[in-house]
């Protein structure tokens, strides 16, 4: 937000430059002008007024570079100027230059640079040529000084409101520029937790059906020739695993194609949730892995993003059994509480050696699977713990506040 004229904006530096030596100009011309009177009494040449008068204008070019130094000229050659009578000039010169110092300069400077000058005008006034004083059109030295002051005061005044004015435009501007950079941020964040979360859904999703797939397909080679019946049970589980991945795999092509941002925690189509892990445990049980589920407490309806990270987290648990553990049996026990959902996934199988070795008991060093894990339960502030049992076999277990946002 900018709240210049319009066509303030437009002026650049060399503009304003061009206008104050115009404004020079002008002066240089009335001040050289007045300069010129005839005052032999004075006891000072015209030719020294008008070097005078040259003097005080050239001091408004350069208050733009060098303010404080273009005073100090303007308010010498202005009481020097006045002091010998050349010029009746209320300090139009100095007022400027007084103005620029008040707009460029910390307050501080500024306000003693206007105590300064207007203690030089009183002087300047007090211990003015006694010719002045007595000539035949004598000042009315209190009316100009009291009015030269007040013209400084003036300067000043605007000068330290334009300053104000402009630090209060540039506060808008950096403010303005923050919140669109909190947005971009904001979006870009969004943007990358879509990601996350389209990435966590397809591997969930794919993950464990293209095991048991792949486990199918194994076991219908394997028995083809022998067994011609396990095979078609086996293709059947096949087609029917496949069907479902590309059901959930169109729904995650859906909300890529969809613009809208997500806040990371909405089910993506279609709804899987803890009523579904009995069809998980017999497809993973098709798969060459029993699995035995059991549910403890009173089932109740979940928000639908625990719902659903519930099924997810027995999903990837599973799959992570049929790939990792080299067992043909798993556990997974749910358990709702009060105000949480409890979830413990375990095998008997090769522990810590099927899931990385002793250096990476998680498993994290085999792919994303627990890793989406955690990342699910962080998202509801809920624990997460996945390790060896002490004997043999690997546990899972998650803790989900059911009251979760």
């Amino acid at each position: 937000m900018d709240l210049r004229p319009p066509l303030h904006r437009r002026l650049t530096f060399a503009h304003w430059v061009a206008i104050d030596a115009l404004v020079a100009l002008l002066l240089a011309a009335a001040l050289f002008s007045s300069a010129q009177v005839p005052r032999p009494h004075l006891g000072m040449p015209a030719a020294a007024g008008g070097g005078l008068a040259l003097g005080i204008a050239a001091t408004v070019v350069i208050r733009r570079w060098r303010p404080l130094f273009a005073l100090v000229v303007a308010l010498a050659a202005s009481l020097v100027s006045a002091f010998f009578g050349f010029t009746k000039d209320p300090m139009v010169a100095l007022a400027l230059v007084m103005y620029m110092v008040a707009v460029a300069r910390p307050p501080r400077v500024a306000i003693v640079a206007l105590a300064v000058v207007e203690v030089a005008i009183v002087l300047g006034a007090c211990f003015a040529s006694p010719a002045v004083l007595s000539s035949d059109h004598p000042w009315d030295m209190t009316g100009e000084v009291v009015g030269t002051g007040v013209v400084q005061l003036a300067a000043w005044t605007v000068g330290v409101a334009t300053r104000q004015a402009r630090a209060y435009s540039q506060g808008l501007r950096e403010q303005a520029e923050r919140q669109a950079q909190v947005k971009v941020e904001q979006a870009r964040r969004a943007i990358s937790e879509e990601r996350l979360r389209i990435a966590r859904e397809l591997h969930d999703a794919v993950a464990h059906s293209m095991s048991v797939i792949a486990v199918q397909a194994g076991v219908g080679h394997y028995v083809i020739a022998t067994r011609p019946e396990e095979a078609a049970k086996a293709l059947a589980a096949i087609e029917t695993t496949s069907r479902a991945v590309l059901q959930e795999m169109r729904g995650l092509l859906g909300v890529l194609r969809d613009e809208t941002p997500g806040d990371g925690r909405e089910v993506l189509p279609p709804v899987r949730g803890v009523a579904d892990l009995p069809a998980l445990a017999e497809q993973t049980t098709n798969a060459g892995v029993r699995v035995s589920l059991q549910v403890r407490g009173v089932a109740r309806a979940l928000p639908p993003g625990v719902d659903l990270a519930a099924y997810r987290i027995v999903q990837e648990a599973l799959t992570n059994v049929v790939r990792h553990a080299e067992t043909d049996h798993g556990r997974v026990l749910v358990t709702y509480g009060e105000g949480d959902l409890e979830i413990e996934v375990t095998d008997d199988g090769l522990g810590a050696d099927g899931y990385g070795g002793a250096d990476d008991p998680i498993g994290f060093a085999g792919g994303h699977g627990l890793v989406g894990v955690r990342e699910r339960v962080a998202l509801y502030g809920g624990d997460f713990s996945a390790g060896p049992l002490p004997l043999r076999g690997f546990r899972v277990a998650v803790r989900i506040p059911t009251d979760a946002r």
